[in-house]
């Protein structure tokens, strides 16, 4: 195989709160990419983010994503919403690292915003506690791996809570970006773009 060179762009200089999705080696693609292109239609300033300091990240299915920066950028007092995809048990992007869990757990506990969809809810955000005693969507093949940590699990497409947002997999990705939208901005924005992308 040949080898190309890609010069990839700086990072953007994050100067205000904003939302990030967060991308590790074989990440779900339609779960990660479909919400930030609905949010950014919507107007949110939002960023994909690279779990390690290689801002080529590979996704579930191959495809190859320049994320924005690398985890030493994320700045936690600039996050309002983290945004987890899904992808399989045994991949980086749902075992993550002590630091990033820090963060999570951090962000959690002052009240900050999470979405998680498919596997992530169970995978990520179940062994930092966030899903106990809760009532929250995920794939249910990891239903075991949800109640394990204490998660209410359930069936529906998408269950919101305070500052909580799961979703039950890639089936359910436009209604768990619609979801973000309506309670980051409103339901007259989510209606506007119901309507532009013909979204019943």
């Amino acid at each position: 195989m040949k080898e190309i060179n890609i010069k990839i762009p700086a990072s953007p200089e994050i100067t205000e709160s904003a939302s990030f999705v967060m991308l590790g080696d074989g990440f779900d693609e339609i779960e990660a990419l479909a919400p930030v292109d609905v949010m950014r239609r919507a107007g949110m300033s939002v960023f994909t983010v690279s779990m390690t300091e290689n801002r080529v990240v590979r996704g579930a299915t191959g495809n190859l994503v320049i994320a924005d920066m690398a985890i030493s950028g994320l700045n936690p007092k600039m996050i309002d919403w983290l945004i987890f995809p899904g992808a399989d048990k045994s991949e980086a992007a749902v075992n993550i690292s002590l630091e990033l869990q820090a963060i999570v757990k951090s962000h959690w506990e002052k009240g900050g915003n999470i979405a998680a969809i498919c596997a992530a809810p169970a995978l990520v955000l179940g062994p930092l506690g966030i899903i106990a005693g809760v009532n929250a969507a995920g794939y249910p093949f990891l239903k075991e791996d949800f109640e394990k940590n204490g998660g209410i699990y359930s069936d529906a497409a998408v269950v919101e809570s305070n500052h909580l947002i799961t979703s039950k997999d890639p089936g359910t990705t436009l209604e768990f970006a619609l979801a973000i939208v309506r309670k980051a901005i409103g339901a007259e924005t989510e209606k506007a773009l119901r309507e532009g992308m013909v979204i019943s």
